[in-house]
């Protein structure tokens, strides 16, 4: 009987070709066998057998991985989030420390009205500035920059977010 004889032959093709297919293409080089199935001194090929990328085009060039700008309508409002590790901070009072860092380094950008450290997140710092243009600056010098060997997300807030979590305001 042909049929499971000819879906194992269909499998190892596809395995196969999805292998060495890429010709050109981006992908992740897998190193080739060193002996043949019968036994013969293996051959080198010229193109080393690959796996495409998802997505890639034959030929198409590789693009660096970058961290894109956070683009959405600015306000005064902006959240900093990956500003420390709460599970690795000591001291108690570790939240003012950071208060005093982001209220040093924010007011470059223009009067800072609100500052929070959110002790039981992931590192997040909320911000209220005095105008949209002081957090729109805040947020492009922060965005993507480094605080305490961790990355920096900066991103606005909606003013009906901002009053949700601060209603005092």
């Amino acid at each position: 009987m042909c049929f499971p004889n000819c879906l194992v032959f269909l499998f190892l093709f596809l395995v196969y070709y999805s292998l060495t297919g890429g010709i050109g293409a981006a992908g992740v080089a897998i190193p080739g066998p060193t002996a043949s199935v019968v036994g013969a001194p293996a051959v080198a090929s010229l193109v080393p057998p690959t796996i495409p990328a998802v997505g890639s085009v034959p030929g198409a060039p590789v693009l660096p991985i970058t961290t894109p700008a956070i683009m959405s309508t600015p306000t005064e409002f902006l959240l900093l989030k990956n500003m420390f590790d709460p599970t690795v901070e000591t001291d108690p009072d570790f939240d003012l420390d950071i208060r005093d860092d982001v209220q040093d380094e924010c007011s470059k950008f223009g009067a800072v009205k609100h500052i929070f450290v959110d002790k039981n997140t992931a590192g997040f710092v909320y911000l209220q500035f005095d105008s949209v243009m002081a957090a729109a600056k805040a947020q492009q010098a922060l965005h993507g920059r480094w605080f305490a060997g961790k990355m920096i997300t900066a991103t606005f807030m909606s003013a009906q977010e901002y009053n949700a979590k601060f209603p005092n305001l």
